[in-house]
This record gives structure tokens, C-alpha cells and sequence, in this order.
């Protein structure tokens, strides 16, 4: 098929979709008395004809797609409301039977708070007659006449006889609960101390004394000030400062200091000087005063 007949193709397929959906809802509300199931296999057919052609056109393939996904969408709705009317829970169904028959849908009972009385028989020995009142009243209780003798004699009613009497039995109430207990309250902290009560605090550690410098030796001060300008003039030459430290600067020059002094008898101190290129320290023999 030429992309003509593709495109002709689809579009009637989409009119076909479209009237079975209506075909659908007519039967759902009871116009249609069965399924369409004859337009339905006709979708089915050209759904499967049109899925076996190569689609080039990119708008024409992406109409179709679609409508399939549409089309797959309605059929999952249509089934599931085929398989309630099979059922007979369609709702609208069950409403349209509950108002022909004059119906109201079916509720649930109310809850019963209590048991209903139940009755109960008990049968109670009927009491024998008694001569309580034979002192009251003479008249009343006069001896009635005799009978005549043709007339048979009364028989006598059997000791003990019984008679059923009706009690209304009230139920048993229902045990009740007894109440949770209640949680116990937090535990509140325990007061601060008094002022008095807290601790005096630790004395602070004495100072550690200082350590005697023997005479000539070279001061903190200068020793940073050596290294300072130290540093400064080799930036200066661009030469490289990162292998230098303090620690190590001061260490040799304390040491060059002590042999020095040992070995000419007066201090000696160090000045920086730049000599071809490089950057050196220098030692110098202090004045004495």
C-alpha cells in the first residue's frame, strides 16, 4: 500500500473506533438489548491488517499508535462492565431494578447496643386452699350446702399440681473495662546546688620557669626576625622557601652559635646577606660591652 491508503486507512479506523464506543454506552444504558460484538471483531480485523503494514509517514504512524493505545484503553472499560452485568452488579442496573420495583437499596441492619430480653418459663407448685379466713368472717366462710346424692362427687385435685408462669428475664450487663491507668509523671530533676555546695575551682598550675639562656646565646625574638628576613630575601632572588621551617633555622644556628662561641670565646651573631646570587647567613662577632 501506498502512504494514501495507509492515511485513508487510519482515518476510517478512527470513525470506526469511535462509533463502537458509542455503540458500547447505547448498551450499557439499556437502549441496545445486546454487545455489538459484530463492529467489534470488524475493529479487531482492521487493527491487525494495519499492524502489518510498514508504516513510513511518521504523522500517519504516530496517529495510529493513538488510536491503538485509545482503543486499548475502552477495551479494558468495556470489559470490566461486561463482566459486572454478567455478574448483576452493574449499578446502573441494580438502581434502575430498585426504582421499577419501588425498592430502596438494601441497608445494613443497625448495630444492637444491648441483647433483647429473652422470657423464661418456671413452673410454681399451685398452693393448696387454706382456712385463714374461717375465723374473719362466718358468713363468707359458712359450710356450703350439701349436694344431692344423684350428683357425683367432685373429683379432688392432685397435691402438687403445677401451673407455667411467664417471667420477663433482664440481661446480664455487659462487664465493663476498667479504666487504664494513668502514666506516672516525669521525674523532675533534681535541684541545682546551692551556690556554697558547688566546688572551688582547681588553682591554676604555676608557671614553668624559664629556661636560663647562657650568655651570647640567641634570643626567640631574634631568631624569628633572622628568619623572617631570611625568607623575605629569598623570595626576593626567586628562590624556593618551602622546605625551610622555623624549628629547623633555629636548631643550626643555636648549634653554629655554641661552637663558635666556643671556639673564639666572644658571642656571635648572624646577619642575611646575598653573595653571588644566593641568599646566606652570616656570622657576626659581637661587641662586648
Amino acid at each position: 500500500m501506498d502512504s494514501h491508503e495507509i492515511e485513508t486507512l487510519v482515518g476510517e479506523l478512527e470513525t470506526r473506533v469511535d462509533r463502537l464506543r458509542s455503540l458500547y454506552e447505547q448498551y450499557f444504558m439499556g437502549i441496545e438489548r445486546m454487545a455489538p460484538a459484530v463492529p467489534h471483531k470488524d475493529v479487531e480485523r482492521r487493527i491487525q491488517v494495519m499492524r502489518k503494514e510498514q508504516i513510513r509517514n511518521t504523522a500517519v504512524r504516530f496517529r495510529f499508535q493513538m488510536i491503538l493505545q485509545r482503543y486499548n484503553t475502552y477495551q479494558t472499560h468495556w470489559q470490566r462492565i461486561c463482566r459486572q452485568i454478567e455478574e448483576g452488579t452493574y449499578k446502573r442496573h441494580l438502581l434502575r431494578a430498585h426504582k421499577k420495583f419501588d425498592a430502596a437499596p438494601s441497608e445494613p441492619p443497625p448495630p444492637i447496643s444491648a441483647p433483647p430480653a429473652s422470657i423464661e418459663v418456671v413452673f410454681e407448685p399451685e398452693p393448696e386452699p387454706t382456712d385463714d379466713f374461717a375465723e374473719l368472717d362466718p358468713i363468707i366462710n359458712a359450710p356450703a350446702p350439701a349436694a344431692p346424692a344423684a350428683s357425683a362427687p367432685a373429683a379432688p385435685k392432685p397435691p402438687g399440681a403445677v401451673r407455667p408462669v411467664w417471667r420477663k428475664v433482664e440481661p446480664k450487663p455487659a462487664p465493663v473495662a476498667a479504666p487504664a491507668p494513668a502514666p506516672a509523671p516525669p521525674a523532675r530533676p533534681p535541684p541545682p546546688l546551692p551556690a556554697a555546695a558547688k566546688p572551688a575551682p582547681a588553682p591554676p598550675p604555676p608557671p614553668l620557669p624559664k629556661k636560663p639562656t647562657a650568655p651570647g646565646d640567641l634570643s626567640d625574638d631574634r631568631l624569628r626576625a633572622l628568619y623572617s628576613q631570611y625568607v623575605q630575601t629569598r623570595r626576593s632572588q626567586n628562590e624556593s622557601t618551602a622546605a625551610i621551617t622555623y624549628d629547623a633555622m633555629a636548631k643550626s644556628l643555636r648549634e653554629s652559635s655554641a661552637k663558635l662561641r666556643d671556639k673564639h670565646g666572644k658571642p656571635v651573631d648572624f646577619e642575611v646577606t646575598v653573595k653571588e646570587g644566593k641568599t646566606i647567613l652570616k656570622p657576626v662577632v659581637k661587641k662586648q660591652p
